[in-house]
């Protein structure tokens, strides 16, 4: 049966002892230790996709879990030597104190109202930034690819091109399967394995070369051998999506939530004003220059 202790790891959580007494330790070095009540507080303060991701991603979740390891093991030994108890230390957790009230206060005076921004505001911000909202024109791509290494031969880049070549003039052939022919051979595993197939691309993603070749094709045509510095490509074209602006219904939660946060900020600014700006408090030049002078 494993061992239950209460961790140290509870007062970097800023968590009463109690709710970590029954919790299963999870790893420890020396006298500081991660439980599973610490994973827990640590995993639910994440995004869910964040969570999804570590959770399919056992690595990752070690490296989270060491990280706070490490960081419970510095925060003990510092408490253990009184480091804490240094005026310049506790003037910087006062700080870190102020600090982390104020914003939260002002964070919970400054939300906006639930009805902001109305459809007719967000309508306006999309139509006065359309720019900002085009996407260029995206291409399907399949490949059949035959590497080469960097420093290859000119017998070798020979070989590989007329290999390349045969196989551009297979699948231009009436009734050519191109995606049997790149499961066969082409040598980009991830993209054979779907049939040479690479998805939607920028066009201004792709390599020039490859660029300038697709440039004017029409859907099911095959262009290559295509060389770049990592081999040879025959290319398919399989599809284009023209450049333009995204649709409104694609981006209109992003824009509400980018305008609740303008107006959030906007609020607590105009409220730090109303408390501290020019119409509210006069400043004694002298004194701050006496102030200054002490500081000197």
């Amino acid at each position: 049966m494993k061992k239950l202790v209460i961790a140290v790891s509870s007062f970097v959580l800023g968590l009463p002892m109690s709710a970590y007494a029954q919790s299963t330790v999870v790893t420890h070095s020396g006298q500081a230790s991660v439980t599973q009540a610490d994973v827990t507080a640590i995993l639910k303060s994440l995004s869910p996709e964040v969570r999804v991701r570590l959770a399919g991603d056992p690595a990752k979740l070690d490296q989270l879990v060491r990280s706070r390891l490490a960081v419970t093991a510095v925060l003990a030994e510092a408490s253990a030597k009184g480091w804490d108890k240094q005026p310049q230390v506790q003037a910087m957790i006062e700080e870190a104190r102020r600090d982390v009230v104020m914003r939260s206060y002002l964070a919970s005076i400054s939300t906006p109202s639930p009805d902001y921004p109305s459809d007719t505001e967000v309508q306006a911000a999309y139509d006065q930034n359309k720019a900002a909202l085009t996407v260029p024109r995206t291409l399907r791509l399949a490949q059949i690819y035959i590497a080469t290494a960097p420093n290859a031969d000119a017998a070798t880049l020979d070989l590989a091109r007329k290999r390349a070549a045969d196989l551009a003039h297979q699948a231009r052939e009436s009734g050519a399967d191109f995606a049997a022919l790149a499961k066969a051979n082409s040598q980009d595993k991830p993209s054979a394995a779907n049939g040479g197939d690479m998805g939607f691309m920028a066009d201004t993603a792709l390599v020039p070369e490859i660029r300038k070749a697709v440039d004017g094709m029409k859907a099911g045509e095959v262009a290559g051998p295509i060389q770049t510095t990592a081999g040879f490509h025959v290319i398919k074209l399989v599809d284009t999506h023209p450049a333009g602006v995204r649709a409104l219904a694609d981006v209109k939660e992003q824009i509400r939530a980018e305008l609740k946060q303008q107006r959030a900020q906007q609020n607590a600014q105009a409220y730090m004003a109303k408390l501290a700006g020019p119409g509210a408090a006069t400043i004694d030049e002298a004194a701050l220059s006496k102030a200054v002078d002490a500081a000197q």
